[in-house]
């Protein structure tokens, strides 16, 4: 069965998809950011993609739906540690694209690449608790229930639960 998307590198034609979806508010409780980014901090962001994921401490993907080449979303890995061959996953998709598989197939790519290519041992996710597909999505890629971090999100003037995944190499 040919594959449904490819992992690909961020490339400059990216910029018009991160500014939209990287200054979408509605994106914002799940990360670190609270304000909007230029264009041309993200046409910077864009260009300082050439260099590894030991350089930087992370790396992103662009997951395309093959055949059409639409980009349907983001994964990432973020917080790369090479001491401790450890690093966070990050993941998104597009709402329009959600309930098709696509969150899955592209984490089982991204596993397979950390595994295989970087060599990692650990992968870990921080997944609001409410987020059930989220959470049934790393459940169902061999992710471990670690732990709950209450609290640990502020977002619509409430705190929520988080629930913290890893993944462990062998």
């Amino acid at each position: 069965m040919p594959e449904k998307i490819t992992l690909r590198a961020v490339e400059p034609e990216d910029l018009e998809f991160f500014y939209k979806y990287e200054n979408s508010h509605s994106l914002w409780a799940f990360g670190q950011r609270r304000e909007p980014f230029s264009k041309f901090a993200l046409k910077e962001y864009i260009n300082s993609c050439d260099k590894t994921v030991y350089e930087r401490g992370q790396l992103r993907f662009m997951i395309v739906e093959n055949g059409n080449n639409t980009t349907v979303g983001t994964i990432d890995l973020s917080d790369f540690d090479y001491h401790n061959q450890r690093a966070e996953v990050g993941l998104f998709i597009v709402e329009e694209f959600r309930n098709q598989g696509f969150a899955e197939r592209a984490l089982k790519l991204l596993v397979d690449y950390a595994f295989n290519f970087l060599h990692i041992h650990q992968l870990y996710a921080f997944v609001a608790k409410e987020n059930q597909s989220s959470v049934n999505l790393f459940v169902k890629t061999g992710f471990d229930y670690s732990a709950e971090l209450k609290d640990w999100f502020y977002h619509s003037k409430k705190y929520q639960t988080v629930v913290f995944f890893q993944k462990i190499f062998v």
